[in-house]
């Protein structure tokens, strides 16, 4: 049994690192919208999706010539941002439960 709960803690760590992944980045690189990454980070749980967009916005340290970065502006702008992030984390969760409705 040891063994099992030692395995568990490994698995739930690496999975607390893999996931805060994007917010490290962002921190290390100081990006400017690195805060907006680390309210975004927890989300990501529950959608793939949203950890590969902040992962790669995390990359970009450039406000004015990253693709990402201005459409999270254009949508900043359009009080649209939460209703993407909505979309993208209903995006991924479909697209996780869909084989399991096969």
């Amino acid at each position: 049994m040891p063994e099992a709960y030692g395995l568990a803690i490994a698995l739930i760590v690496g999975l607390l690192l893999f996931l805060a992944a994007p917010a490290a980045i962002a921190l290390i690189r100081q990006h400017p919208e690195r805060r907006l990454i680390y309210r975004l980070t927890p989300l990501s749980l529950l959608s793939f999706m949203l950890w590969l967009f902040l992962l790669a916005w995390a990359f970009t340290g450039h406000r004015d010539d990253a693709l990402l970065s201005r459409y999270v502006t254009r949508l900043r702008g359009n009080n649209r941002l939460p209703l993407a992030i909505g979309v993208l984390v209903l995006l991924g969760l479909a697209g996780g439960l869909l084989p399991l409705l096969r």
